[in-house]
């Protein structure tokens, strides 16, 4: 967005709340004022307030917008692999994103959470929705895996998924010192041989050592 002060209504909304989410994470929700926005865009508050009433409805509109990114991008990437290649792409897309020089600002979502919860319930429906929708999406990916005897049937899809969604946000928060890409690959293979069928875990296991 271009920085012209006072211009008029015509721009992008979308463009808008990509403007502000970056504002929001840099600095937070409360520390974030509309000055800074009207700054950041470009925009005249006469024209954000056209759309948005106030600070709030902004901040909760490019949150919604973050996560329905994220979920809607899970999706497709779990529609078109495998169940092993999908939690891997999983994992690698984390690890990813946890590594490198964006990975200080860690997850928006998180964000949200620890400077707002308790206290704000608007908020906390938002940040469940978008946590199990992540625990939902690896228990599809984990349960279909177990159909096709790929990965362990002796814990539930649920158990398992929750138990790696929590060592994903966890990466996340890990990711604001910046730690090297390849101890967490290493922390993602561990967590896919937990999961895969002791056949599969056992064969994986010894082609790694070949490897090595």
């Amino acid at each position: 967005m271009k920085s012209t002060v006072g211009r008029p209504r015509a721009f992008d909304p979308e463009d808008f709340l990509n403007t502000a989410l970056e504002c929001f994470w840099q600095k937070g929700y409360r520390a974030t004022s509309m000055a800074d926005l009207m700054k950041a865009s470009g925009l005249a508050s006469a024209s954000i307030y056209k759309l948005y009433p106030d600070k709030r409805a902004i901040y909760l509109a490019a949150l919604q917008q973050y996560m329905d990114e994220g979920v809607s991008r899970g999706v497709k990437r779990d529609e078109e692999l495998s169940p092993e290649a999908a939690l891997r792409e999983t994992l690698e897309f984390v690890a990813l994103l946890s590594s490198a020089p964006d990975g200080v600002r860690g997850c928006f979502t998180i964000a949200a959470a620890c400077e707002l919860l308790p206290g704000d319930e608007e908020i906390k429906a938002k940040v469940d929705y978008k946590f199990n929708s992540i625990i939902k999406r690896l228990e599809n990916i984990l349960r279909k895996g177990q159909i096709h005897q790929v990965f362990r049937q002796d814990e539930e899809a649920k158990v398992m998924a929750q138990s790696i969604f929590m060592m994903l946000e966890g990466m996340r928060v890990y990711g604001k010192i910046q730690p090297d890409i390849e101890d967490l690959r290493k922390s993602n293979d561990f967590i896919v041989r937990a999961v895969l069928s002791k056949t599969d875990a056992h064969d994986e296991h010894h082609l790694i050592k070949a490897s090595e």
